[in-house]
């Protein structure tokens, strides 16, 4: 399932990319093509109004005479000023522009630049005035522009495509291997990405997975056992209470496991649906955990563990409820696992910015490899932290989201025969 939409996403990924090259491939390829096109243009009109205003090209409509009189001096130089000034203006038109003179036929009367015309039909060019047109010729293409001159004559200016199809190649070329480069670097990138993307939805779904397997395990138990025991009290319909008391408190008890653990798998739904909202107060975790101390101590009796604590004051701002719960957990895993006649300690005091909670033992610790597991759910090692020690293997869970939730920190300490401590550390402002 996760292959396939690794590779799903990949090839959107890749797909997104391809069309957005190809968009602005496409979009820079139309404004380059255009702008180069009006530059073109633009010097092909003002190259044939300079040539019209010159007349450079109009050939000559009458020789003088034999016995011509002699022009007169001024007139000479008359003439040698605007043959001069057409010179001047002729020079402003672009090297790149060509100009010829053409019949109404289609002939060639002037061709200052001796610009290769054939392949051209030039008659086809002349019956057809318009604006600049591409036009295609034996070796090259070229942009034109006719003229009608009014004297049966018509300028053609041009300029050869050549400077303007190699620029476009150009970009092409570069847009294409560009791309291309672009596409590979996007498998290779989108791949990583979506399993990076994947990763933790696969985490999350295994989880969940795992999570409700070990809710079915765990409370299909005290159903069976409760099951049983109803089975036997219901055996005998005419029995006394009396005679069937230890059936009847197995059901009991089980339904109280099964209460607590049902109680638990909600806070810890809640918490992952963002509905496990604190209430945030002034409060004062010594005050709080004096009290959860004092609570507990009855129960350490019983249990024959002697519970010592080293409380300062510690205001802070905090969710009271939550961070009792927080406390029983801690308190109650310590004397579960604590040797038999052994202490339990409960720390808690200022430190710096910070308030400081421990809760430790001296049991039997817990292993490098468990403590990396230590706050997941229904999670026990395999020597002392089993069922039969009580409990539902949601309590140090609980107990992580509680301190994260107020921003706080919590790690466990232990190696095996050297006994376990989990610390706590919370902001105190």
């Amino acid at each position: 399932m996760f292959g396939r939409a690794r590779l799903t996403l990949t090839a959107w990924y890749v797909g997104a990319l391809v069309l957005t090259v190809a968009s602005i491939g496409a979009i820079t390829y139309g404004l380059l093509r255009d702008d180069l096109e009006r530059e073109i243009d633009q010097s092909l009109r003002a190259a044939a109004r300079e040539l019209s205003a010159t007349g450079a090209l109009a050939l000559p409509t009458a020789t003088p005479s034999a016995g011509a009189p002699p022009a007169d001096d001024d007139e000479d130089e008359h003439d040698e000023d605007e043959h001069e000034t057409d010179d001047e203006r002729l020079r402003l038109i672009s090297s790149d522009v060509f100009y010829a003179l053409l019949d109404d036929a289609g002939d060639v009367l002037s061709n200052p630049r001796r610009v290769d015309l054939r392949g051209i039909d030039l008659a086809s060019l002349v019956n057809s005035v318009e604006g600049p047109r591409d036009i295609r010729g034996e070796d090259e293409d070229y942009r034109m522009l006719v003229v009608d001159l009014d004297d049966g004559t018509f300028l053609v200016t041009g300029r050869s495509l050549s400077s303007k199809q190699h620029q476009l190649e150009t970009l092409t070329t570069v847009t294409i291997l560009g791309g291309g480069v672009a596409i590979l670097a996007a498998l290779v990138s989108g791949w990583w990405l979506a399993g990076r993307t994947l990763g933790p939805i696969r985490a999350v779904l295994e989880s969940q997975r795992r999570f409700v397997s070990d809710a079915s395990h765990e409370l299909r138990t005290p159903l069976a056992i409760a099951r049983a025991n109803t089975s036997l009290l219901l055996e005998d319909p005419e029995a006394t209470v009396e005679s069937r008391l230890d059936q009847a408190e197995a059901v009991a008890s089980e339904l109280e496991h099964l209460g607590v653990l049902v109680a638990d798998l909600t806070t810890l739904a809640r918490a992952d649906e963002g509905r496990g909202n604190l209430l945030l107060a002034p409060m004062d975790l010594g005050a709080l955990a004096d009290e959860v101390v004092r609570d507990m101590s009855a129960l350490a009796d019983v249990r024959g563990t002697r519970l010592e604590s080293t409380i300062s004051p510690s205001s802070m701002q905090g969710d009271t409820v939550r961070l009792r719960q927080l406390l029983m957990i801690l308190v109650d895993n310590a004397l579960k696992y604590a040797a038999p006649g052994g202490i339990v300690r409960v720390r808690c005091q200022p430190q710096g910015g910070h308030v400081e909670l421990e809760v430790s033992d001296d049991g039997a610790g817990i292993s490098e490899a468990d403590q990396k597991h230590i706050f997941d759910r229904f999670y026990r090692s395999d020597s002392e932290r089993t069922r039969s020690k009580g409990g539902t293997g949601l309590g140090l869970a609980i107990g992580k989201w509680i301190v994260e939730a107020h921003g706080g920190r919590i790690t466990v300490e232990s190696a095996p025969g050297k006994g376990t401590t989990f610390r706590v550390r919370l902001a105190s402002k």
